[in-house]
C-alpha cells in the first residue's frame, strides 16, 4: 500500500480534517447529526486497539518519537476544546 502523506503538497497543512470526512467511523457517528457517548467510547476503543497492534511493531527510537507526537496531539486536542468552550462562553 502506498503511503499517504499527512500534509497537503501545496499548502503543507495537515490533511487529517480531509481524511476525517472520508472515514466510515466519522460518517457513521454523524449519520443522525448527534455524537452519542457510546459512539465516543467505541471510537476510543477502536483507537486503543489500533495502538495496541502498532506499538510492538515499533523500534525503541520510533516508539519514543511517536509517543511524543501523541502526547503533543493530546495537548492540541485539549487546547482546541478549551478554546472552543471559551469562545462559546463569550457568545453567551
Amino acid at each position: 500500500m502506498a503511503k499517504r502523506s499527512w500534509f497537503d503538497p501545496e499548502s503543507n497543512e495537515l490533511m487529517f480534517s480531509k481524511y476525517l470526512e472520508q472515514m466510515e467511523s466519522w460518517q457513521s457517528a454523524l449519520a443522525d447529526g448527534v455524537v452519542e457517548p457510546e459512539e465516543v467510547r467505541q471510537q476510543a476503543e477502536r483507537v486503543s486497539e489500533m495502538l495496541r497492534v502498532l506499538e510492538p511493531k515499533l523500534n525503541d527510537e520510533l516508539h519514543e518519537e511517536l509517543t511524543q507526537v501523541l502526547y503533543e496531539w493530546a495537548v492540541l486536542q485539549g487546547m482546541e476544546r478549551l478554546a472552543q468552550l471559551t469562545e462559546e462562553e463569550g457568545r453567551h
